[in-house]
């Protein structure tokens, strides 16, 4: 009978510890293939990029699918496959649909592993912009309501996020997806829809969680609209509050240009390692940011596991922490018909992702440390039981599998949509209808240029005319 327990407790630890190890092997996967996503992304072979993302899409896993339909439909949309893109967007956002609800009660089995072990249910910032890439690709094909169908899903789902957080929501609302999808109104001729978004936009740029300038064209596309429409109270309201709103005039035989650069990529997320360690006659406290660097990782946890096979009573817990990806590239301009058009900073979405962690931290740590609890209660009390029913020895080792178990199996969750842009910049200007080349010259902090790109734009007369480019993060 004793060796009958002693062999089942054996196996049960040992199934602990190869279930950490497993979810360590996964996370680890994941760091290596995000580094070579971005490296292929970065060199321009997008068509060869969308081919990576498909071939790797086992390696997400089936609690990252959401992941995988916004890695998939964002690198189709920079290999202008636009309809495999918005395929793969309208999978993300069916998902997401699915998790909206269940990620509020999910998490039981995170608190006895780490919160990999649930879904990732993604952000609303991150299901946002999933419409601007979409409309975008729409636009682009020339399928103009199909875009505004995006604006109108995006405008509901402020509205429900609004109600449903009763008003409390952290992120509700967005000045960049306001101010854009006004364009996307006012190219398909909703003209009164296109008012309503840019003077929400102007609202949401004032009142978000940006501190971003509300951009001068924005201020003069309300002001222009509200006159248009006759909205007098409304036009005189803007220019009470923007004095530099002027009225947009197009020249006859041009059209507008509007050029949206994607920049950089948004930042990574790394782990905040804290442990605590105790043994008979020595006690050890570390506390460490450990980032995406394989060799970096390999060696913070050879260190854990050292420190866990030795200790009596042995603590970890892992936070999550974003880390910004260096980018050299801070604005670009365009020279035309003998003027130089600057970029103008329309959206941050770095700072976003920042700003929802930070909202989000202190539940983070609440949930991370009782975890931390749960394992350290149910590790002592096992061994205490062992080392009863099975000997010292086996309750030593009991022990020391737990903390070997703790060490493993904690880590921060690091999922996100890595392949976000950073920031997105934008610059709008009129050129003469017709065929033309323009050069983006992208530009670093001292307004050097280190980069530049050849676009040839057709102009259609009185109209909008986008134009997508995306920025190298090398210089």
């Amino acid at each position: 009978m004793c060796n009958s327990i002693q062999v089942n407790n054996i196996i049960s630890l040992g199934l602990l510890v190869f279930s950490s190890l497993c979810f360590f092997s996964c996370a680890s996967n994941m760091t290596a293939y995000y580094g070579k996503l971005r490296t292929k992304i970065d060199a321009g072979d997008y068509q060869g990029t969308t081919k990576f993302v498909d071939k790797s899409k086992g390696t997400y896993g089936s609690k990252n699918m959401l992941m995988y339909f916004f890695d998939s439909g964002i690198v189709n949309h920079f290999a202008k496959d636009y309809d495999a893109s918005s395929k793969k967007f309208e999978d993300a956002k069916n998902l997401y649909s699915q998790y909206y609800q269940k990620s509020i009660s999910a998490g039981v089995g995170s608190m006895f592993f780490n919160d990999s072990t649930i879904p990732y249910y993604g952000n609303d910032f991150e299901r946002a912009h999933v419409s601007i890439f979409e409309a975008l690709n729409y636009i682009l094909q020339g399928r103009d309501n199909e875009a505004v169908v995006e604006a109108r899903q995006i405008d509901t789902l402020f509205k429900n996020w609004a109600v449903e957080q009763n008003y409390k929501n952290f992120y509700r609302d967005d000045g960049f997806i306001r101010y854009f999808m006004g364009l996307v109104y006012e190219k398909a001729g909703y003209l009164n829809d296109a008012h309503i978004s840019y003077y929400r936009a102007l609202q949401a740029y004032k009142n978000g969680i940006l501190t971003l300038k509300i951009p001068s064209d924005l201020i003069d596309d309300a002001y222009t609209s509200a006159l248009t429409l006759g909205m007098i109270q409304r036009a005189n309201e803007i220019k009470n509050s923007y004095p530099q709103a002027k009225k947009r005039i197009i020249p006859d035989g041009f059209g507008e240009c509007v050029i949206v650069s994607y920049n950089g990529f948004v930042p990574e997320k790394v782990e905040n390692i804290l442990e605590f360690a105790l043994g008979k006659i020595w006690g050890y406290v570390s506390s460490v940011e450990v980032d995406n660097d394989q060799e970096v990782q390999d060696f913070q946890k050879a260190k854990s596991i050292g420190v866990s096979l030795f200790a009596n009573d042995y603590i970890k817990v892992s936070f999550p922490k974003y880390k910004d990806i260096e980018n050299k590239i801070v604005a670009f301009n365009v020279n035309v018909e003998n003027k130089e058009i600057r970029s103008v900073l329309v959206q941050n979405i770095g700072v976003i992702a920042k700003k929802v962690l930070d909202d989000k931290i202190g539940t983070i740590y609440a949930k991370t440390l009782a975890r931390a609890a749960v394992k350290y209660v149910i590790g002592k009390s096992v061994s205490r039981k062992v080392e009863e029913s099975s000997g010292s020895t086996l309750g030593v080792l009991s022990q020391i599998t737990f903390n070997l178990y703790n060490s493993l199996s904690e880590q921060a969750d690091k999922r996100a949509w890595n392949t976000l842009p950073d920031t997105i910049l934008m610059a709008r200007f009129y050129l003469p209808k017709g065929k033309r080349n323009i050069t983006i010259n992208y530009l670093d902090k001292n307004e050097k240029i280190i980069n530049s790109q050849d676009v040839e734009v057709d102009i259609s007369e009185a109209k909008k005319n986008f134009y997508v480019v995306r920025a190298s993060v090398m210089e």
